[in-house]
This record gives structure tokens, sequence and C-alpha cells, in this order.
């Protein structure tokens, strides 16, 4: 008779979605027929049942279930568990009944007393007389029956069929006996073909068999419920099915995923399964559990791949299409493949990672020399030459040179899927084994190209022999200029101009793409390297073709958007967004787009495009867009006074390159992070930033201007203000002799007026400021506002005061928070000293909210340590958000709002277009409807939406 168990032949009890006793699942008719049999051997009916099921099938776990009820109920227990490494050790597993845990003293000593044989020591070896062959393997058997006496007896023996051969007979011998005897014995086993112990007793109408069969997707659920919440186990049960195939350990291994902690979903919010360590580790102890041909036939399917199929894997292995055969059957039950290919993608690199390079590197030989045998593609055994590292065969030649025509598209194809390292293989293939010099150029320029969009450090190995090509005049135009701009980005100047004074003027009708490239170059090297770029302005290179127009011969004009009011440049920034494509178009061009719209305010368009191009990167692991995208949003984040997303972005992309990948573009995401840090007054974070090795070629870029301006403001915040003097001085002198200099971009003569008033130089810092006013124009809000509220603090008290409304209202529109709640800071301070101070005590108020709100932790404790309420009829309720705002009509809350501010009746008329009297009858009514008394009661959070008012 033979019972199975899991998804075939399941009984209906199973499914129910109740647990099984003692964490079992569906595995209770299994459980109430050994425990029949239990009690049927107790009352001198013997008993032999056999578990049989596949790796970690849970075999072991239910003969660990039933062991418990045995020794619960009054038997004595004697267990044993076989393994392949201890077949050699004569009654290995009879040793086991000794001195097991289980075993009883007495029980131990009456079977040495029986069978005239002293007990051994545990992890011992028996006694000589043990070892004489068949009467010794009788007298054990005696012993063990005699032992049934004292009363019932329950053995077993997980994995059977990897017991001893003498130990197999005394097992022989109980069976032939147990008919009559108060003994039960429980063997468990694969799923290989039963053994001759096995066989035999199966004849017998007091043996059972039981085929423990991997769980349903219901049992699946039923396990996951067991350590999850209900939600999360109905959630994850399809995925967790599919990835184990029912296999309970591999099951088990997920919900320890799903419970560990990291940055993986919880298990409590996971849509899906969770695989992580404890899976992968699972998965390769059932293969090892497996023996030795499931491991070679698991090790074939990793190589193999897609080609896996039962009779190449029998070649392959060099062994019977039915030994392959019944191990494909044994990694399917054990819910590790599905029609020989892994269910899970992890295993495959798991078990390749357990190989030695030699291993690996003849098993794909192997792979190669049976698939072009099969007739299979050039395209498709490449990869496993390239994999082998070496092929001097024939063939293997005649495979490499077919492919290598083959391989470019084959490359463009991986791109387009995303798969960059295979990509990189067929080109670097391509490259090595092309024989024309000029194809072969251009297949290091693609490769250079590709490489550098995941690593850049990795594409400067190709810098030497693309300038080897170059002096061949092996390259186009548009190659060279994608060599400059990464020569440009390591900090190798001289062999940036090199290269383009080598490449000449270009050709009179010199196709768009080289056109393009040269253009996008010029105005990149203008922005990022005025130094490359002062070198060969004049240079034919350089130029536009002929018939274009002449040069521009002022960089900042044309590239740098004056104003907001600049529609061309901010439109063509757009449409170069919406056309740009990871890995094809220049990474340059985006920045340079994203650089438009932020010299021109547009932030929230700089911080859509920054947000929609980055999920791409990542889709398509790009990490040079990653990093780039990153600084690029940290930057718009500290326009914006968002100082906690800034320094977290700016960090992000730090940590998304190496040092070395990042070249002299490290001054960007590093001076954003010195900025933000500062800002907020983590100044040890700061100054361990600043304490970083930089590259000396950075200092001769403009992001050397970045970093000095990050750091002056360190400088200057940490009470340093002549080394802030000396920062922002080189900055201005740098940015004057490069023709960088628009305060839209770098506006050094704001942060050098901010020095010079902190060392009494206030008439030169006025001065400055002014200057930097007139460059601004009537077009920007929020750099006006910025220059403006400089203005105000060298201003006397009689003109600070309207220069700081303006500037309220610039910022406000300008969406910058961190430095709006400075002016209010500023405006606060004006009305104390001029004694109004209810309105000092409303603005700042309002200056609070936004430090609490853009996290400017420094800024927000120097405000709560002097908020005491000036005014001391004020109350602390005044200090907390509004609530109940929709009372109040618009109208009311635009007067309100303003109020809250401190504005006067007269000054709320002229920015509303309204009559005083109309003023006055809506302050009436907000007072009536949120029960207070007077302007300096209304709430602190009623100027949240003041923009729309501006």
């Amino acid at each position: 008779m033979c019972i199975t168990s899991g998804r075939r032949g399941v009984p209906e009890v199973l499914l129910s979605g109740r647990k099984s006793c003692m964490g079992l699942v569906e595995r209770d008719a299994v459980v109430a027929e050994l425990r029949t049999a239990l009690s049927d051997s107790a009352k001198g009916r013997g008993k032999v049942a056999v578990i049989r099921g596949g790796i970690a099938s849970g075999k072991t776990a239910l003969l660990r279930a039933f062991e418990e009820h045995a020794v619960a109920s009054g038997a004595t227990l004697l267990r044993a568990s076989g393994a392949p490494s201890e077949q050699s050790l004569r009654f290995g597993v009879i040793e086991q009944f000794f001195s097991g845990a289980t075993t009883p003293p007495e029980a131990s000593a009456m079977l040495s007393h029986l069978t005239g044989l002293d007990a051994p020591q545990v992890g011992g070896e028996l006694s000589s007389a043990a070892q004489s062959g068949t009467r010794d393997a009788h007298d054990l058997c005696v012993g063990l029956l005699e032992l049934s006496r004292k009363g019932p007896l329950v053995i077993t023996v997980d994995d059977h069929q990897f017991a001893d051969s003498a130990s197999l007979q005394v097992l022989t011998y109980l069976q032939h006996r147990i008919g009559t005897a108060r003994v039960m014995l429980l063997l468990s086993q694969g799923t290989e073909p039963p053994s001759e112990l096995v066989a035999e007793a199966l004849r017998q109408p007091y043996s059972r068999q039981f085929t423990l069969y991997p769980l349903s997707p219901e049992g699946v659920g039923q396990l996951l419920a067991q350590r999850l919440d209900s939600s999360a186990a109905l959630r994850q049960a399809p995925g967790s099915y599919a990835l184990t195939g029912g296999n309970p350990l591999l099951t088990r291994a997920l919900i320890d995923d799903s419970l560990a902690p990291g940055p993986e979903a919880s298990a409590g919010t996971a849509d899906g399964p969770v695989t992580g360590q404890a899976f992968t580790r699972a998965v390769m102890a059932c293969l090892h559990r497996g023996g030795t041909q499931l491991l070679r036939t698991a090790r074939a399917i990793a190589v193999l791949g897609e080609f896996a199929a039962p009779a190449l894997l029998a070649r392959f292995l060099d062994v019977r299409p039915s030994v392959v055969g019944g191990a494909l059957e044994a990694l399917e039950l054990a819910g590790l493949t599905i029609d020989a290919q892994f269910r899970y993608e992890g295993t495959r690199a798991a078990v390749l990672d357990e190989l030695t390079p030699e291993e690996r590197s003849a098993l794909n030989r192997r792979a190669a020399e049976l698939l072009h045998h099969d007739g299979v593609a050039p395209s498709d055994v490449v990869g496993y030459l390239l994999a082998a590292g070496e092929a001097d065969e024939p063939w293997a030649a005649r495979v490499l040179h077919a492919a290598a025509d083959q391989a470019l598209p084959h490359a463009e194809q991986a791109l387009a899927l995303g798969k960059v390292a295979e990509a990189v293989q067929y080109l670097e293939f391509a490259s090595r084994s092309c024989g024309d010099e000029h194809k072969r150029a251009m297949l290091t320029a693609r490769l250079a190209w590709v490489q550098w969009t995941s690593s850049p450090a990795a594409a400067t190995r190709h810098h030497g022999p693309l300038q080897t090509a170059l002096e061949k005049e092996l390259l186009s135009g548009r190659e060279v200029m994608r060599l400059v701009r990464s020569l440009a980005w390591h900090g190798r100047p001289k062999e940036a101009v090199r290269a383009l004074e080598s490449l000449g003027a270009p050709p009179e009708g010199d196709g768009s793409r080289d056109q393009a490239e040269r253009k996008l170059t010029r105005q990149w090297l203008s922005r990022w390297h005025p130094q490359i770029f002062a070198q060969v302005e004049r240079h034919a290179a350089m130029s536009e073709p002929p018939g274009s127009p002449g040069p521009a011969r002022r960089p900042q004009t044309a590239v740098l958007p004056r104003g907001t009011g600049n529609w061309s440049a901010v439109e063509g920034a757009e449409q170069v967004l919406q056309r740009a494509r990871v890995r094809e178009t220049p990474l340059a061009s985006v920045i340079s787009a994203l650089h438009e719209l932020l010299a021109a305010e547009r932030f929230e368009r700089a911080m859509y495009w920054c947000n929609e191009l980055l999920q791409k990167a990542e889709g398509q692991h790009a990490a040079a867009w990653r990093g780039v995208l990153l600084d690029t949003r940290a930057a718009v984040s500290l326009r914006l006074g968002d100082l906690a997303d800034a320094e977290r972005d700016a960090c992000s992309a730090l940590t998304a390159l190496s040092a070395r990948s990042w070249g002299v573009a490290i001054g960007s995401p590093l001076s954003h992070a010195v900025h933000a840090a500062t800002m907020r007054g983590h100044f040890d974070k700061a100054a361990e930033l600043l304490n970083q090795m930089i590259p000396q070629a950075m200092m001769d870029t403009r992001y050397g201007l970045q970093y000095r301006t990050a750091r002056g403001h360190f400088h200057l915040a940490t009470d340093r203000p002549h080394a802030a003097l000396e920062d922002f001085e080189a900055v201005g002198d740098l940015v004057v002799k490069w023709k960088l200099d628009h305060p839209m971009t770098l506006p050094w003569r704001g942060d050098l007026a901010q020095a010079l008033v902190r060392v009494g130089q206030t008439d030169r810092a006025r001065e400055l400021i002014k200057d930097q006013l007139r460059m601004i124009g009537p077009d920007s809000t929020r750099m006006r506002g910025v220059s403006l509220g400089i203005l105000a603090s060298v201003s006397d008290l009689k003109q600070r005061l309207p220069l700081l409304g303006e500037v309220v209202d610039l910022l406000q529109a300008g969406g910058d928070r961190y430095e709006l709640a400075r002016a209010f800071v500023e405006l606060g301070q004006v009305w104390q000293i001029l004694g109004k101070l209810d309105r000092a005590q409303l603005i700042r108020r309002r200056a609070l909210q936004l430090a609490k709100s853009c996290h400017a932790e420094q800024l927000y404790d120097q405000l709560v340590a002097t908020r005491e309420p000036l005014n001391s009829e004020a109350t602390p309720s005044q200090w907390e958000d509004a609530e109940g705002m929709a009372v109040l009509s618009e109208a009311e809350r635009r007067v309100a709002a303003l109020a809250a501010l401190g504005r006067t009746n007269r000054e709320i008329g002229r920015k509303l277009h309204i009559t005083v009297s109309t003023v006055e009858q809506h302050l009436t009514r907000v007072y009536r409807k949120l029960n207070i008394k007077r302007r300096a009661d209304l709430p602190v959070g009623l100027p949240a939406d003041i923009a729309d008012i501006a």
C-alpha cells in the first residue's frame, strides 16, 4: 500500500487551510497512518514503514515529529541517519543505536548484554566481536527483538540508502522477524529506486510506503501563514510556489529572507517573495544533498542555459540518458527546475560561483564544442568560447571569425535588453578578433562609449588605443568628440587638446551627427572645462562647418541663459530631454539641457526630468547616468531649499560612482553635499566631505569653482570669513578670466559680498551686489530675491524694510524655502528694532515654520532659542499650524495670510487691489470664524500658500 501526500492525491482535509500538527503542512494523513502503525506494533503486530520523497521534501521533519509522538506514547526510540561519507564504516548505523542521544541508558546496556558486546562510547567503534560477519548481524537482530520484550520499540533510519551494508543486513534480518514483534521500523529515502531491503519489505503485508510530494500552492500558503500574517501569506503564496515548486525547505528560506532586517521590503508589506542569502543557501544545500550526479547535472544546466535538454545534458556529462533523466526528475521534484531550467534565476550564478576558474573554462569549452557540432549558430557558440577564455581547436577559430561580423548587432540587441555586460563581452571579442584596422577602431570607440555609461573609469583603458587610432585618422569626428569629452572628464586636458588639434577643421558637408557632436563638445567645454576651450576656441576643430553661422565668441551668451526670459534655450532644453535615450543620447547633452532649465529657474521642470531619466537609468543599470542625475537633482533641491533631499541625493551620487569614475566631475556632487550640510548646520559632515581627496586637475574646471564656492560658505558658516573671502575672490577671478561671468550660474559677487560684510567692508559689498543685480535683469525671481536680500543686509534701516518686503515676494514666487526663511528672520529683526513686536513675532513664527520644513536644523534651533513671545499675551498655541482653514473664503484667506505676515491694511489693499474698508471687513469675519481677537492671534499656518497670493 502506498499513501501519497502533497499535490498528487492530497486528502481533502489537507486543503482546508488549517495548520497541521507540529508545524507540518499537508502531512496529516501520513502522520495518522504512522500513529496507527505504531499502535498496532505495540500490540505485537510489527510494522515496517518507508517514507519516500524528493530532496528537502520534509522527510526528516516528519520523522522527528513521529519520533516525538513515539517517545511520548512510551516506546523506546533508537534512531540513526545514513550518510554517503560513512558507508564504509561497518555497523556505522547500528552503532548510532547504542550511542544516540535518544537511547535510554538501560536499553543500551541491555542490548550490549544480550549480544555479548561492550557498549561503545559515543563516537567510538564497535568491538572486534561485532565485526565478524553474518553471525554478528544475526546476534544484533536478536538483541533488538529481545529489547522489544520490555516494551514497544521504534527504530528510525533517515536516508537509509546511505547505510553501510553490515547495518542493512541487521535491518533485513529484523524485518523478516518483525511480524509478531512489538517493533516498528521506519525508514526514509530519496526518489532513487528502492533498496533491496525496502523492495523485500514492501512485499510483506505489514509494510507501508508513504510518498511525500511537494506542497500544493495551498500548502505553501499554509506554511507561510505559520510565521507571516495572513494577508502577507496570501499575497506571497503564488510567487513563493513559483519559486520553490512546493519545496518546504525553500519556502521556509523565503520566509527567513522576508523577515530578515535589511533594505528589502518587510514580510508585512512585500507583494511577492523576498529572495536573499537564506534562499540561495537553501538552494545550494538541496543540490549538495542530492549527491554527486545531481550536482553535476545542475552545473551542466547552469553552463548550457537555454540549450539544456536531456539529450544534450547526457552527452555533456557523458552518461546514459536514464541517469540524466533520474537527476532531472529529482531536481524538478525538489522544486529547483522546471523543464530543465532553474526556477530561480539566481541559482545559475550561485552554481557557477562554486566552480573554480579552471572548471568553468573546461565546462564552457565542452559546451561550445557540443553546440558547434550540433550546428548551433556561431553567434550563440561564441559566448561559450569567450567564457572559456581559450580555444585552440581549428573549429573554434572558424566560429570566432564567423561570429565577429555578427558581434556588433548582437551587442546592440543586448544593450536594448539592458544586458550591458553581455554587450561589452561581444564588443570586446569583436574588437580583438577583427582584422580590419578601421573597423576595429570603430568597435573600440563603441565599446568605450558603452562602458562609460556604466563605469567611466573602465572606459579609460580604451583612451590609448583610441588616441592611436586618431593619429592614423581612423576615427570619425563623432568618435573623436566623445573621446575628447572622456579625456576632459578624467582630468587629462593636454590629451584632449591634442585630440582636437589632430582632428582638424570639419570638412564641408560634414555629416549632421558629427556636426552635432562638435557643437555639443564646444558647449560642454565652454561650460565645464573653460581652460581647454580657451586653448582650442580658434582652432578649426571647434569651429562650425563652412556655411553655418560663425562661432559664438562669448560662451556665456551661447551656452548660459540670461534669466527666465530665454524661451528658446528653455524650449531647446525640453526637446533634448524629451528625445533623450539612456546609452544613446550623450550624457553631456542631457546635463547641459538640465542646467539650461536651472539657469532659467525652471526648477519644477528640471526636477521632473531628473526623476523621469533616473527611472530609466536605473532600469538599464547606467551608473554614470544615475550618478549625474542624482547630483543634478541635488542642485535643484538646493535651489528650492529642500536641504535634506539635496544632501541625500548628493551623497547618493558620490556612492553611485567610484571617485575614479567621477574624475574631475566629482567636484559637483561633493560641492552640493558640502553646501547642503553647511546650510543644515551639519558642520562635522561638511568638514569630513571637504577632507576627501580630490583630483588636482579639478581646480582648473568649473567643478573646481563649485567646490571653492561650497568651501567658502562652509568657512563663512564656521566663522572664518577671511578664508571664505579668499575662496570667493579666487572664484571671481577665474570666472571673469574664463568668460563665465553670469550670476544665474555662478553668483560669486553675492557670495563675496557676504564675506566682505563679515570683515567690515560694507561699501565694497554694496557695490558688488548692485553689479550683480544689474547683470541679473528683471526676469529672475529667486536669484533677484537672494541678491536683494544681501543688498538689504548692507542698507540702512529705512531702505531695508521695503527691500525685504520685495525679497519675500520674490522668494515666495521662486520657491526657495531656505532663503525665504532667512529673509523672514531679517524682516522680523527689522520689525523688532522698529518696536512692532506683534509683527516681529508673526514673522519669526513663519521663519520657524519654514526652517523646520526645509530641515535647516541650525536656523531652526536659533529661532527656537529666541522664540519666547515678544508680546506677553501671546499664547503657545499660536506656534502651531492652523487647522480648520476651510471655514474661510478664498478672499478671507488671502487677507488673513498677508495680515499674518505683518502687512498693514493699506499694504494688503494695494497688493490685492481692494479698498482698506474691504480689508477691514474681511479681517473682522476672519477673527469671528477663527474665534480670535486680533491679527497677532492669527495661526502661523496661514501663510503656507502665500505664493499663490504673490
